[in-house]
């Protein structure tokens, strides 16, 4: 069975143009922080939406495979048979959902979710307007899945693989079956997980929480009771976005109830660091120390080191960024599956009452002085000597096309644009293919499908590997994403490209040459002083007018 990625599409990714989600031009990018941004980091593509157009049209006939067949799948090497998991991505990982006894997925099996087909999609984590077909057919080729093949679709309940099978027949797969896999994963033979797949909890579980916060239920179900115990005191629902509540998706697109906002801003406070450069430019948002994070934003919120706190939000990045930080302190932490997305496609209800508003409870301290996990984040000092080959690792850039050739800097807020010499160039995502590392409903893809694609950019994820963009948003969600399907290696570089040009440090610029940025002159040099500002290395002075 073929379980790697075509090579084909990889190819394509590597030619790609710039993904918009390392741009500062989108509603819900990279923070959308520019005065020019939206006010919301929820982005809908009416064109789209619910819409039930990928689903499969007219009566779905499909035969029914032999548990021997499938047996013969799990077990067999040919690339012309591929065994489909039509679950959600939270069963194939690990959960036991559906009411099943186990979770994880069939040996040798891929990921194909039906929820694919028909949830809401608004065009991407950071306001793609990438089809959505797009994303459907890369999974048919990712999955090495032709009109050739012989393909065999399970599930637990028998309703989800139909529908992938229907999909698969529409897009020309002649030789499609189904099997209801309910007593192979009851049994739990054969079945493979991720060990981190807790990373992120089901919405099940939370909208279980969610109840016994709001006061709608007394007690917690089984499944959330074996995560967060008997004290609820302990647990804490937060909401994460850029902007306050009001300003926020937190009241527009809504909340899972219960939840308190934080506004990202509070992790990352907008400072000047560079006072010398051009006020446009000047401002940036790197994460404030973990010590102050400890002690003065964690106790305002109500979190001590013995908190379970539970990320929630209309989007990826700030969830991984803040969940970094909290995992930096030694705080069991936890994302919700799927953004908002599968928490409405099970039909919960997001609160939009402005009256409703949660506010957090303060506590006197953290509870320690201690920073658990120091090396949760990787830092500048760390970058650098992974570049000077001090320190074995690598530097990866997972900016758009235009950001790594020099000719644009991505961000409204920023005048340089570069490259960092010794880094490797593994971009987030595309307009034209979509966004690399997640799936259509804002899940993690498979750990074969990050290793594959990363890898084709030269990437080894044997080795620690640090992510970066602008101010490392979308980093921070990669390595989040990639640490939940067990690849641990990939981490995120704290600051990034703005922190790293703004403070003078050598990049390369659209020319090909070694240059650094002169705080004093307001130009570009190259490595014998001499300006070599050209408009584009860093914006002119008319281009900011």
């Amino acid at each position: 069975m073929k379980k790697k990625l075509v090579a084909s599409l990889l190819c394509v990714a590597m030619a790609a143009s710039m993904m918009m989600g390392c741009s500062s031009s989108s509603k819900s990018n990279e923070k959308a922080k520019t005065e020019d941004a939206a006010k919301t980091d929820e982005s809908k593509d009416d064109s789209d939406g619910y819409n039930k157009s990928a689903m499969p049209t007219g009566d779905i006939k499909v035969e029914e495979a032999s548990a021997e067949k499938v047996q013969e799948f799990m077990n067999d090497s040919d690339e012309k048979t591929v065994l489909v998991d039509a679950r959600a991505q939270e069963s194939y990982s690990g959960w036991a959902l559906e009411g099943a006894k186990n979770g994880g997925h069939l040996k040798n099996s891929v990921l194909f979710s039906s929820r694919w087909l028909d949830c809401y999609y608004g065009g991407g984590d950071y306001g793609s307007t990438t089809p959505r077909t797009k994303y459907l057919e890369r999974e048919v080729k990712d999955q090495g899945i032709t009109k050739d093949s012989e393909v065999i679709v399970y599930d637990y309940s028998g309703e989800q693989a139909k529908n992938v099978a229907g999909y698969f027949q529409e897009q020309g797969v002649k030789n499609v079956t189904v099997f209801r896999a309910n007593d192979m994963i009851d049994a739990g033979t054969d079945l493979e997980s991720y060990t981190n797949y807790d990373r992120f909890l089901p919405s099940e579980i939370v909208k279980s929480i969610s109840d016994v916060k709001t006061g709608k239920t007394t007690e917690l179900s089984e499944e959330a009771k074996a995560i967060v115990g008997d004290n609820m005191d302990k647990v804490v629902l937060v909401d994460v976005s850029w902007g306050n509540a009001k300003a926020s998706s937190y009241f527009s697109r809504g909340h899972v109830p219960g939840a308190f906002h934080v506004n990202s801003d509070c992790y990352e406070r907008p400072r000047v660091y560079v006072p010398e450069k051009r006020a446009d430019y000047a401002k940036e948002w790197r994460l404030i120390s973990l010590e102050e994070f400890r002690d003065s934003l964690c106790p305002q919120y109500g979190i001590t080191k013995d908190s379970i706190v539970i990320l929630t939000g209309s989007t990826a990045a700030p969830q991984a960024r803040m969940g970094f930080m909290l995992r930096s302190l030694g705080v069991r932490t936890y994302a919700m599956t799927g953004a908002l997305t599968a928490w409405e496609y099970n039909g919960y209800e997001l609160d939009t009452d402005e009256s409703t508003l949660v506010i957090p409870t303060s506590v006197e301290s953290f509870g320690t002085d201690t920073i658990a996990n120091p090396d949760e984040i990787v830092w500048t000092d760390s970058i650098k000597k992974i570049l000077s080959g001090e320190m074995e690792g690598q530097v990866v850039d997972n900016r758009g096309e235009d950001c790594w050739n020099g000719t644009s800097s991505g961000y409204s807020y920023h005048d340089l644009a570069g490259r960092i010499d010794g880094s490797i160039w593994c971009t987030e995502g595309d307009e034209e293919n979509g966004e690399y590392f997640i799936n259509i409903d804002y899940t993690a893809r498979t750990k074969d499908e990050f290793v594959n694609y990363m890898k084709s950019n030269g990437v080894d994820t044997n080795k620690l590997v640090a992510f970066f963009c602008g101010d490392s948003w979308g980093a921070a969600t990669i390595a989040y994403w990639c640490q939940s399907v067990d690849l641990n290696n990939i981490k995120e570089w704290g600051t990034g490209w703005i922190p790293w040009s703004n403070e003078g440090n050598e990049f390369i610029d659209h020319n090909g040459n070694k240059v650094h940025y002169d705080k004093y002159l307001d130009a570009v040099v190259d490595e014998n002083g001499k300006d070599v500002s050209d408009g584009v290395n860093i914006l002119a002075d008319e281009e900011q007018k």
